[in-house]
């Protein structure tokens, strides 16, 4: 690997891993929700005890690294909450993935992370007659997008209130916000979704979704080269996702490649 190659792959994981921390911190900032942060780790709670409303998500300790696993550990269970565990590659310390399965966490997927930069991108897509693509924006258009990312994350409706008001945190459709959303609509119901956070040095692609009778038309493509374009036009450089592995193929045809892994820990055996 040549000097410029090294260079970009490395800004490339740092990228990955700063935007990452920073969308999943904004979960700990919402009403009745915990932000814990300090230099070497990050983790939140909020009220809704599933996953993945809880967890830890940058854990740099060497010193004493069992102890601070096992009080973590035992305030979720204490709580009765499901929680996550983001296996980064600036991880510490070097035997992680280990002691956590030792603690009783289940290895429950891997998550390639994946990058590009925003020069030379192609063009959107036509989608398909009859789908219309808009960000959100609106009222209604929120609304609706409550109700689908409440169906793509499986929160009872006993949590769903405690989900909307934790989601306004992201500010969707006010003029300064970080965060961005995008769904396609078929005959009035939004089938097919994106997200886009914005850092001081990428942008992160999130919250990529199809519903199961809109799929194969498309419309993740689109809707991930939407929010590409507009990163692009925003003054962004970089792009960053995490993917699952089924995706890694969309999202390497769309100009991404891997840079490496991470892997998600949970007290639970569930797809996130």
């Amino acid at each position: 690997m040549n000097d410029d190659n090294f260079s970009q792959k490395t800004a490339f994981l740092r990228e990955l891993e700063e935007n990452l921390w920073e969308v999943w911190s904004t979960w700990g900032c919402g009403p009745g929700c915990s932000l814990h942060e300090e230099r070497d780790l990050i983790w939140f709670e909020t009220p809704m005890p599933i996953i993945p409303f809880n967890g830890v998500i940058k854990f740099q300790i060497q010193s004493e690294a069992d102890q601070v696993i096992s009080e973590i550990m035992e305030r979720f269970r204490d709580r009765k909450a499901q929680f996550m565990w983001v296996y980064h590659p600036s991880s510490e310390p070097d035997d992680l993935q280990e002691r956590l399965v030792k603690y009783g966490l289940k290895d429950v997927e891997p998550i390639p992370g994946m990058a590009r930069t925003l020069d030379d991108l192609e063009e959107v897509p036509r989608i398909p007659d009859g789908i219309d693509i808009r960000k959100v924006e609106s009222d209604t258009d929120m609304s609706a997008f409550y109700q689908f990312a409440a169906w793509r994350w499986n929160v009872p409706e006993k949590h769903q209130a405690a989900y909307e008001s934790i989601v306004k945190c992201f500010r969707f459709g006010e003029p300064d916000a970080k965060a961005h959303m995008w769904q396609a609509w078929q005959e009035g119901t939004p089938v097919a979704k994106a997200g886009m956070y914005i850092t001081a040095n990428s942008a992160g692609i999130y919250a990529v979704a199809t519903r199961p009778e809109a799929r194969r038309l498309g419309l993740a493509r689109a809707l991930t080269l939407t929010a590409l374009h507009e990163a692009r036009s925003l003054g962004s450089e970089v792009a960053v996702l995490h993917s699952t592995p089924m995706a890694e193929g969309l999202y390497r045809s769309i100009g991404f490649e891997t840079v490496a892994d991470f892997r998600l820990f949970a007290s639970e055996e569930v797809y996130i």
